[in-house]
């Protein structure tokens, strides 16, 4: 009854043909700019990738290189809805390595400028482009995880208060993936068209990896211990780590692939490099909770690994050949979500098995290791 009564206010108030901006006196006419998403580079052609992100509609009404008007055509609708996109094709004859500004002017005269700092060819999908992201996805993302579960024999040997403080560096290190996911998440949604709603994505993303994650944990738990819902420890905590690292390599995979793909050549090997040196660190995060309970097999351990560091692989497929700021945005959302959840569930780990609980010295000292090691590691990336 509330819902029909709201339906039938805002229609008769709509059948009357009045505007709700007019009883304020009217609003500014919006600025009618398009928003460019991506400037590609083709033999003989440049392709400009644009979106509307008004409500009235937008006409693409001359298109300019280095300030000089070109002939253009377009593969999609000249007049844009809102939110609706289309590819700009312009015939030049342009040379690699050189720096070029395009823009697109609307119908109303107002010019949207794209600086591209140097052209280089963009490569279509490929069997070779295909293999290409995925070794880059194994070195990045596999192999450092891998190599970090190689600190589980000694984690082993430790004394209850080391393993307790080893416990809190997983906490710190997915406490500052998650700090640093979000970072990502508001940036890139910063550069979205506002009708795409980039913090309501963001909030979306955080609250269902959060409550995913937190469903998956007590099927667990209850799988442990029947009719109740304990911490969880062992394989089943470094599985819950693993996916939440797994989330975050996913935007990291999403970077290196958008910064190949876009001609940053020089970015994109720092990100490889930043990256390999930083994810050795979250096989040690893997490995704690296993080091406190049972004993796991090498399938199960290169599964955890798979698990961790498998998603970088389909980041970089899919930041190499879609470059899209709208799956990055989500994307980093699932990850803060995920990391959030696991260092809540590690906190329960700890405050109820380790040795003096969460205040212990060695579980802080543990926690602020976790998250210098994070920053000392994260800034070969920056």
């Amino acid at each position: 009854m509330p819902l029909l009564l709201l339906v039938g206010v805002v229609s008769l108030f709509a059948s009357t043909g009045t505007s709700l901006l007019d009883l304020v006196g009217g609003a500014p006419p919006p600025r009618d700019e398009f928003h460019i998403r991506r400037v590609e580079f083709k033999p003989g052609e440049i392709r400009i990738r644009v979106t509307n992100p008004q409500r009235p509609e937008l006409t693409i009404a001359s298109v300019t290189v280095d300030d000089a008007i070109v002939p253009f055509q377009t593969d999609g609708p000249a007049t844009l809805d809102r939110l609706r996109s289309s590819t700009i094709i312009v015939p030049f004859q342009w040379v690699d390595g050189d720096p070029y500004t395009v823009g697109v002017t609307s119908s109303s005269g107002i010019e949207t400028q794209f600086a591209v700092p140097a052209a280089v060819e963009a490569r279509g999908t490929s069997p070779r482009g295909f293999l290409g992201y995925a070794i880059i996805g194994l070195l990045v993302g596999v192999i450092p995880v891998a190599l970090g579960l190689g600190w589980l024999p000694s984690l082993r040997r430790a004394d209850a208060r080391w393993l307790a403080a080893f416990m809190a560096l997983t906490a710190g290190l997915l406490s500052f993936l998650a700090l640093d996911a979000f970072a990502e998440a508001l940036d890139l949604q910063a550069r979205l068209p506002s009708g795409f709603q980039g913090t309501g994505l963001i909030l979306l993303g955080v609250a269902a990896s959060y409550l995913g994650l937190t469903f998956v944990s007590q099927r667990f738990s209850a799988q442990r211990r029947q009719g109740g819902a304990s911490p969880l420890e062992g394989v089943a905590l470094a599985t819950l780590v693993a996916i939440g690292i797994g989330l975050h390599n996913l935007g990291e995979g999403l970077a290196i692939g958008s910064s190949l793909a876009l001609g940053e050549l020089a970015l994109g090997t720092f990100l490889i490099v930043g990256f390999m040196v930083h994810n050795i660190t979250e096989g040690l995060g893997i490995a704690a909770p296993i080091a406190a309970g049972e004993r796991a097999s090498r399938a199960r351990l290169a599964a955890l690994a798979i698990v961790a560091g498998g998603p970088a692989i389909l980041g970089g497929w899919i930041g190499g050949f879609l470059t899209s700021d709208l799956l990055g945005v989500l994307f980093f959302a699932l990850a803060v979500g995920a990391a959030l959840q696991v260092v809540v569930e590690v906190g329960r780990y700890v405050a109820r098995r380790a040795p003096g609980g969460l205040r212990s010295g060695h579980v802080i000292g543990g926690y602020l290791a976790g998250v210098i090691v994070m920053y000392v590691t994260g800034l070969l990336i920056a």
